[in-house]
This record gives C-alpha cells, structure tokens and sequence, in this order.
C-alpha cells in the first residue's frame, strides 16, 4: 500500500503530501507564518517510526531545541 504523509498542528490533520519533505515543508511553513523564522533554528526528530516532531530554539539560546506541536505521520493509503 502506498504511504502519504500528514502533517499536524497538535491533534488536527492540516495536510498532506506524498513525500516526507513536502510534508515537513508545509508544516515548518505554517508554523513560522507569523513567527520570525531567520531568529530561531528547527529540526526534525523521529520522535516514533513513521512520526517526525519539529523542534525549534531560538538562535540567541543555547541548549535543547524545544517540542512544538507541529509533526508528520506517515499513514497507509487505503482506497474504497
């Protein structure tokens, strides 16, 4: 079966995609819509297989990169 990936903001599906990175895109992109995004520096953790968690810190902190609430599933696409 073919995977799709879907990125979220805490619980709520906001999109998906056919690639990891198209997904990791679109999430980062919505996260830093209103942020200043040249301030902070993000990552992607595979946080459980088939689950990435986007993690950003800002530039002038030193230490861990924080959780937020944007991740990308991947999930088997099923057609009816």
């Amino acid at each position: 079966m073919p995977t799709i990936y879907v990125a979220t903001a805490g619980d709520t599906p906001l999109h998906s995609a056919d690639t990891l990175q198209a997904a990791q895109g679109a999430a980062l992109a919505r996260y830093t819509q209103y942020l200043p995004a040249e301030n902070y520096s993000f990552r992607w953790d595979e946080y459980a297989p088939g689950t990435w968690r986007l993690m950003s810190r800002h530039k002038d902190r030193k230490g861990r990169h924080s959780w937020t609430g944007s991740a990308v599933h991947a999930v088997e696409h099923t057609s009816a």
